[in-house]
């Protein structure tokens, strides 16, 4: 049998859990979006800004990937990486394309995202990367553009 104390502490306890959730969802509810997905609404607006048209098509070019790689650093890999993840190809292709170009770490992410992949175009797109990378491949920032293209280029939006 359980006494009154015990009853009255368990009722207490579960007042205070249930207010601590509602306030964890009331949060979560005003918080909205978390960086990485401000983050990956930024990359993907510069993919979009930068993306090239050839025969009715819509692709990546060399423009696009110097746009997305000005705007990232080593910390954005795991944004990089849930990039790989979207449904849109040219998304998948120049997160790839950027992911290469951050060295080492950026090559893990890609092999650890190749091992979790669930889709075939995703796969073939990580392979594909994978497979071109080589030592003696210019680094994106190396391109060689005239300044009136690296003009044309609309990176990241500057920070307020």
């Amino acid at each position: 049998m359980v006494d009154n104390a015990t009853r009255h502490l368990s009722r207490w306890y579960g007042l205070i859990m249930v207010r601590r959730l509602g306030l964890v969802a009331l949060l979560v509810l005003l918080g909205g979006t978390t960086w990485a997905a401000e983050r990956t609404d930024e990359l993907k607006r510069v993919v979009n800004r930068n993306t090239g048209y050839a025969h009715m098509t819509r692709g990546v070019n060399m423009y696009t990937l110097i746009a997305l790689r000005s705007c990232v650093t080593e910390n954005d890999i795991p944004v990089l990486t849930h990039m790989l993840d979207d449904r849109d190809y040219v998304m998948q292709l120049a997160a790839a394309g950027v992911l290469v170009d951050l060295g080492v770490a950026g090559q893990r992410a890609l092999e650890a995202a190749r091992s979790r992949a669930t889709d075939v175009r995703t796969r073939s797109v990580i392979d594909d990367v994978l497979r071109e990378r080589s030592p003696d491949r210019r680094p994106l920032k190396d391109y060689p553009l005239s300044e009136r293209e690296r003009k044309s280029i609309r990176g990241c939006a500057p920070k307020r």
